[in-house]
Formats: C-alpha cells, structure tokens, sequence
C-alpha cells in the first residue's frame, strides 16, 4: 500500500495490516494495482501529477476541493495530485489500478479531479490490462516497456476523450433520431450505440433536460403524424400508413397514443371533427424541441434556466 500511497503523491494513513500493492513502470507511464480491505491515502498537493484511478471491486472514495466523488466497479476517478486530497478505499474488498500520467491531460482541458466514465465497459477493458501489466513478473525485451508505456497512454487518453460535451451531443443525438423516426427498430441502446456512448449515459443526457429517451421519439414521431394528417396531399394516404411510416408498426398503439397525446383519435383529428385540432403538442414530456423550449438543469456552472435544444429537421424528412 506503500508503494501505491507514493506513486500518487501521498502518504498512508493509520497501521495494522495495509493492502497489498504492485507497482511497475512502463517507460513514461506508471501502473499500480492494490487489492484489500478498508484504507486511505493522503496527499498534501507536493506531488503534482495526474493519475487515473480505476475501480475493478469495491468502492473509492476521493475528498478534494470541497468536493467527494465516488465511483464502484467499472468506475474512474482521474486525480491531481497536485492538490490537497483524500483517498478511501471503502469497501471490505477492494481492487484498484491507476495509471500515473504525469503531467495533465489534454481532454477537456478541465484543470480539476473529475468523475469519469461515460462507457463503464470501456474502463473495465483498460483496468484488466493495467493490472495485468503491474502484475507482470517476467522481464521484457529491450524497448517492449517503451512500448506497453505508449499503448497504455493510449488507451487513457481515449478514456479521458469518451465523455462528450453534453451542450454538443444532446443535439447531434436528437438529429439522429429524427433521421431514424420511420425506424421501427430504434432504440435507445440503437442511438447509443451509434454515438459511441452507454445506453445508460444516453438516459442521463436526456434526464438532465428532464426528458426520457423512448417518451422523446415517441413525441416526435407522433408530432410528424400530426403534420402528415394536417397535410392535404397526403389527403389519400390511409391512417394506418402514415403511423406506420412513422415507426408505429401496429395501427392500434399508433392510435392509443395519438389520443393520449392529442386528445382524440388520428381519424378524427384527420376529418377536422370538432375540438380535435385544439391541443398542438403531446401531452407529455415527449414533445417536439422544434418548437419549444426545454427546461435545463443547472449542470456544470450553468446558470441559464432555459435553453433551446436544436434539431434541424429537412423537409425530405417529413415528406419522404
């Protein structure tokens, strides 16, 4: 545990029995793994550098700047060590690795300890391979440490890169799917994936706009029906059809939900019946960011109450 505490720039806190710790160097980089109960590590911020902390089992902790971030397994923390900090391990079994960058990463350009970890999957990937590298006994030919080094820098680098700019992101996503709307097999892991992201990130983008993903393409698709019913060459187009071209496979679910977003059913609404016109938006929060503004959390040091998320819609999109 020693070794690992100086290898981030800290010392260990309390005695008894400590973790057990392994620490290699590969050229630039340095990899660490420590396996074992409860313990801490305190910095005092003389030991500037930047490490990636990984989590394999267990739960960490870091105190820094105010601030307590805690990640599980498959979890990242990346750290600077040049700032005063407190490091737990919280579980009664744990297993960690890090990789020590020595100067600050490029991504983001964010000069602060951050949480990390947009796609858990990718980070169970580089932790494996960081603790099998400290692991390693055996020595390497001449120039293989060089290399594991760069490949290991490598891999951080494209982990510090995979959380996007959630200002930049949200609206590319939401072009997507409305590219995608007459898709009947679009889904929410389909979007994720073809972004590069989690699904489970995914979710979070759209719940900090207090939106969900399968509410939001539905609202779409039902607000292209909408248009498509009010369209008068299309007049001969049946109903059923114009749901289906929208990615509503089965005419009743395209029905069920035109009402309970609308207030009637597409027929009427199609027919001019009376009062069938009067509601323009679904009812709930799946509703179109064409044309209204979407409530935003406060993330990141924003201060804005609202902002408009932009979706560029073709008209080859809605009359395709």
């Amino acid at each position: 545990m020693e070794a690992w505490a100086r290898a981030l720039g800290g010392l260990c806190e309390g005695s008894g029995r400590q973790p057990l710790d392994v620490v290699r160097d590969l050229g630039a980089v340095r990899v660490a793994s420590v396996c074992g109960g409860a313990a801490a590590v305190r910095g005092d911020g003389r030991g500037p550098g930047w490490h990636l902390l990984l989590v394999r089992h267990g739960e960490l902790v870091l105190e820094q700047e105010g601030r307590t971030l805690r990640a599980g397994p498959g979890g990242s923390v990346l750290l600077d060590s040049g700032l005063p900090y407190r490091l737990r391990l919280a579980g009664a079994a744990n297993s960690l690795v890090s990789a020590h960058l020595g100067r600050r990463p490029q991504a983001h350009g964010r000069p602060r300890t951050q949480e990390l970890g947009a796609r858990p999957d990718l980070a169970v990937l580089v932790a494996g391979l960081l603790a099998g590298l400290a692991g390693e006994t055996a020595p390497h030919r001449p120039g293989d440490e060089q290399r594991l080094g760069t490949v290991v820098s490598d891999l951080v680098a494209l982990l510090l890169d995979e959380e996007p700019d959630d200002s930049a992101l949200l609206p590319r996503v939401q072009a997507y799917i409305v590219r995608h709307l007459s898709d009947g097999g679009l889904t929410p892991d389909r979007v994720a994936a073809a972004h590069c992201i989690s699904t489970r990130y995914l979710h979070r983008l759209f719940q900090r706009q207090g939106l969900t993903v399968a509410s939001w393409i539905k609202g779409q698709r039902l607000e292209r029906c909408r248009r498509d019913l009010r369209d008068p060459g299309l007049s001969r187009l049946p109903v059923h059809v114009i749901g289906a071209r929208w990615g509503f496979a089965q005419a009743a679910d395209f029905s069920r939900a035109f009402r309970a977003a609308y207030g009637t059913t597409p027929t009427c609404f199609r027919a001019g019946v009376p009062g069938a016109r009067g509601r323009c938006a679904p009812s709930d929060c799946a509703r179109s960011a064409n044309d209204i503004r979407v409530p935003a959390q406060q993330t990141r040091g924003q201060d804005e109450a609202r902002r408009i998320v932009p979706v560029p819609v073709h008209m080859g999109e809605l009359h395709a």
